[in-house]
């Protein structure tokens, strides 16, 4: 089939397991790479599919890479990854693509040659026969590339013991109990996901708000999912909590648990990322929004178990086993801009060090 690859994007089927198989079904029989997006479940069954590709987003920085690994190609299930890297790659490759989604929304949002199939992934893939091709040279390419990667990328994480917020997506990946339902809030959360969520076989259900309003109700979705489920995870920064903090007010009807992982970095985490963080003013004001709530005190206000959090072995403590009733905050207080320059320096520090094949 040539070189193409499949990209698993933002996804939340209600039936996780079926609609990842149904994915590894496909690349199996075409010998693509699923380059997997953090909002997917594909990432949390990695024995369903030996062809993930988790670190697209750092391996397309380097610019060798990026361009050898040029798709003839390419399979979009879902909604189209976060990752601007990705995108700016296809906008520049233009490769065709085919869309396979059984709604009429446009999920081609850098509207290049795509072809929509207005079909489950699950109904497509029950009229495939399994393939019979050998592994191609560009599905070893891409898969050499994920495990230089990882092989550079885990330990790094592993050995940073300060708060850095980026880690605690990765030990979420590996800590919580099966099965976990988490809510993943919008700006840096939804990012650190992409960046960092190591593959497993968890089975964890990722579920969001994604869109121009996605920090609208993050608390009270969270909520909801954990309802009447098994205990549920969130992880959120400070301003979407805020946003959303009389969600609380809902708790008290809650049958379940729901943990809140509360990334503190006071501000807007994201806008560190951008140009913009270097006029200030009015970057500070405007942009960042600085907030002094004490969540200590907010907390016990809504009758919500409060914990601040100091190291990494305390949070994993916390995740694993998880409450079966109640609802719970475990504040994180990092650095917002020295996380930001991290991001920064050492994403492309990766994806320098990639050597090239």
């Amino acid at each position: 089939m040539g070189r193409g690859i499949i990209i698993a994007g933002v996804a939340q089927p209600r039936w996780a397991k079926e609609y990842v198989l149904a994915i590894a079904h496909l690349a199996e029989a075409l010998k693509f790479p699923v380059l997997a997006e953090g909002l997917s479940p594909v990432r949390n069954y990695a024995h369903l599919n030996p062809n993930i590709i988790s670190t697209y987003d750092i391996i397309l920085r380097n610019e060798q890479l990026a361009e050898k690994l040029a798709p003839e190609i390419v399979i979009q299930i879902g909604y189209f990854p976060t990752s601007k890297q990705l995108r700016a790659w296809l906008t520049g490759k233009k490769p065709p693509t085919w869309v396979i989604d059984p709604s009429h929304h446009n999920l081609d949002p850098i509207h290049g040659q795509a072809i929509h199939l207005r079909t489950s992934i699950e109904n497509l893939c029950a009229t495939i026969e399994s393939g019979q091709m050998e592994t191609s040279p560009y599905l070893e390419e891409w898969s050499d590339a994920e495990r230089k990667v990882r092989e550079s990328l885990d330990p790094t994480l592993a050995e940073i013991d300060y708060l850095f917020e980026g880690k605690a997506a990765w030990l979420l990946s590996q800590t919580l109990p099966p099965g976990t339902p988490i809510f993943i809030a919008n700006s840096m959360p939804v990012r650190d996901v992409e960046y960092f969520w190591k593959p497993n076989n968890l089975e964890i259900q990722p579920f969001f708000n994604r869109g121009a309003n996605g920090i609208d109700g993050s608390l009270s979705t969270a909520l909801g999912i954990a309802h009447r489920h098994q205990p549920c995870v969130m992880l959120t920064g400070d301003l979407a909590l805020l946003h959303d903090s009389n969600g609380f007010l809902l708790s008290n009807k809650l049958v379940g648990h729901l943990t809140i992982i509360l990334i503190n970095n006071r501000g807007g985490g994201i806008f560190e990322m951008l140009p913009i963080s270097q006029e200030d003013p009015p970057f500070e004001e405007f942009f960042a929004m600085p907030q002094e709530i004490d969540f200590a005190q907010l907390c016990p206000a809504y009758n919500v178990e409060y914990e601040l959090i100091a190291g990494w072995e305390q949070l994993q403590e916390r995740l694993n086993p998880l409450p079966e009733t109640g609802r719970r905050v475990l504040e994180l207080r990092t650095s917002r801009k020295a996380d930001a320059k991290w991001r920064k320096e050492n994403l492309e520090k990766l994806a320098a060090e990639i050597e090239y094949m």
